[in-house]
């Protein structure tokens, strides 16, 4: 791919990008701090903007610089991640509903302890949590992923059992949880070196 070519992919794509969602040139601008001239030229093709706004303009759109250059269809990819996010937190929030409910008829029941259900919906959550971390997420986020479903877990068995020592679930989740984290650090350190 020659210049030209990117120039004419990035204005056709910045163009698009921009009124998915339904941003006037001046509003683009602002939200990038760049006039609406600038904007005009780069939807043009009249100018191509330097690799560090073309990163701001990438993220802004959540997408990468590679699908701002190329002759792809990069508004739907745009949209596709917002949709990944709403689909995990709507999923997420399922869990608690149906928690809800079930606590709202353990009440009416009156079964002692039906708050417990929450713990067990929250279980729940952080396992949706984890299993859409990893099929669409980067390693950072199912890392914290994991560590949520360890704390929320180490509550839910606290809770269901009545545990009176309860400080040693809870230190041993926050070690647990830790050693996700500091396994995750050195696993990016590593790779920086290694670029």
């Amino acid at each position: 791919m020659n210049a030209e070519q990117i120039k004419t992919n990035f204005s056709k794509n910045v163009r698009a990008l921009r009124l998915s969602r339904k941003l006037t040139q001046i509003e683009f601008g602002e939200k990038l701090n760049y006039t609406s001239k600038a904007v005009s030229k780069w939807e043009n093709g009249d100018v191509l903007p330097d690799i560090v706004t073309l990163e701001m303009i990438a993220n802004f759109f959540n997408i990468k610089v590679d699908d701002l250059i190329s002759n792809k269809n990069v508004v739907r990819k745009s949209h596709r991640k917002r949709n990944r996010i709403f689909t995990t937190l709507s999923s997420c929030l399922l869990s608690f509903f149906l928690a809800t409910m079930v606590f709202i008829f353990l009440y009416f029941c009156k079964i002692d302890g039906s708050w417990k259900v929450f713990t067990v919906g929250a279980v729940a959550a952080a396992i949706t949590f984890v299993v859409f971390s990893a099929i669409w997420y980067k390693r950072f986020v199912v890392s914290i992923a994991s560590c949520i479903l360890t704390l929320c877990t180490a509550f839910m068995i606290m809770s269901l059992l009545d545990f009176k020592y309860y400080w040693i679930i809870i230190i041993a989740a926050v070690i647990l949880c830790l050693t996700f984290i500091a396994f995750f650090n050195i696993k990016i350190n590593v790779k920086k070196d290694i670029d």
